[in-house]
């Protein structure tokens, strides 16, 4: 058994790097099975591939970088931009997994005629690399694009992520967001960085007591699963690690150190102010994943907040995870293409510039 809050100890931090060893290895070993006898979306081959420097760390961030037909033949000039992080529980690299949702992208005939460029990315993970890690890496992929103009519109950026990665696409447009208010100064309007967001089963804050919900009556049977509690307490003590490793915290400091990270934005995206979110924001949900219930807490907030575009909804019947299962005339199947379809959507708006 893990304890969720040993975050501490050289010999802690062993177990959780074997744990996450054992992890991954089935991870990587059952998506190749699963996508060889068609349970799960195939990859799709990145048009480049690229590596940037973190700009916290010795580590490098891995882009596969995806282009749709207009991007393609472009001969010069910047391109709309769409970055997409993957699913993980903050441990796994299951980079390229998400190759259904970027073919709906770049392969969409709504997106055909406008120059978009589709960056799938990986980032740190735990417990090599625990929180705040991972969100330095969305920050850092982010001013690359800025910072080359040539390539990239940074004025048509839109994100989107599953589960880990909705937590990083949701909490780097919520940070940007504060960022520029600060900057701006007391009362003065900004545009925001990020012109809209597709999350689906986030995760939305590490605070409060852990959420349950009831079992599905056949859970073999749905795409899509919850998570046991074991794997959900190494996936916290990881998250949550101390990195240095001969740390000499009390128990008291230790939980407040936790909670202080617990409680920033771009990490509890629940915890943002309603104006820190982008102009258009789709969460999309699943009935049988625990996590559901405070990210609706978080869409049900924003609409009653009055923000005009947030879509999304509780997908009944499936578990986390449940799009990269749902089968044609299954249960998700539609409701999958209607949250891909929502996706383009939205990006097309950017696009355009509406």
């Amino acid at each position: 058994m893990v304890d969720p809050k040993g975050t501490t100890g050289r010999g802690t931090y062993i177990k959780l790097w074997a744990i996450a060893k054992l992890f991954r290895m089935f991870a990587v070993n059952g998506s190749k099975l699963g996508r060889a006898i068609g349970k799960v979306d195939p990859l799709e081959p990145p048009h480049e591939v690229m590596t940037i420097p973190s700009t916290k760390g010795n580590r490098r961030i891995k882009i596969n970088i995806h282009r749709n037909k207009a991007a393609l033949g472009l001969v010069s000039g910047p391109t709309a931009v769409h970055i997409n992080w993957h699913g993980s529980g903050w441990m796994l690299p299951l980079q390229g997994q998400n190759g259904a949702f970027i073919r709906a992208i770049v392969h969409s005939e709504e997106l055909a005629e406008y120059p978009l460029t589709v960056l799938d990315c990986s980032y740190a993970l735990a417990p090599e690399h625990p929180c705040p890690a991972y969100a330095e890496d969305g920050r850092d992929v982010y001013d690359y694009i800025v910072a080359n103009k040539d390539k990239y519109d940074a004025s048509k950026v839109t994100l989107s992520g599953f589960s880990a990665g909705g937590t990083i696409a949701l909490g780097l447009s919520v940070g940007l967001s504060a960022e520029a208010r600060t900057s701006a100064g007391p009362g003065a309007s900004i545009i925001h960085p990020i012109k809209g967001v597709i999350v689906f089963y986030p995760p939305v804050t590490w605070l409060g007591e852990r959420v349950t919900v009831p079992a599905p009556p056949d859970p073999y049977n749905i795409p899509g699963r919850d998570l046991p509690d074991f794997v959900k307490d190494v996936i916290t003590a990881a998250h949550f690690f101390n990195p240095s490793l001969t740390a000499t915290l009390s128990a008291e400091d230790e939980e407040a150190r936790k909670k202080e990270l617990a409680s920033r934005p771009v990490i509890s995206p629940l915890c943002a102010s309603d104006d820190d979110f982008p102009p258009r924001v789709v969460i999309y949900t699943a009935e049988y994943d625990s996590l559901h219930v405070r990210a609706d807490e978080l869409r049900e907030r924003l609409q009653k907040a009055g923000k005009s575009q947030v879509y999304g909804k509780l997908v009944m019947g499936v578990g986390h995870g449940w799009d990269m299962e749902a089968q044609p005339g299954g249960i998700g199947y539609d409701d999958r293409i209607e949250a891909y379809t929502s996706a383009t959507r939205i990006i097309k708006e950017v696009c355009i510039g509406s």
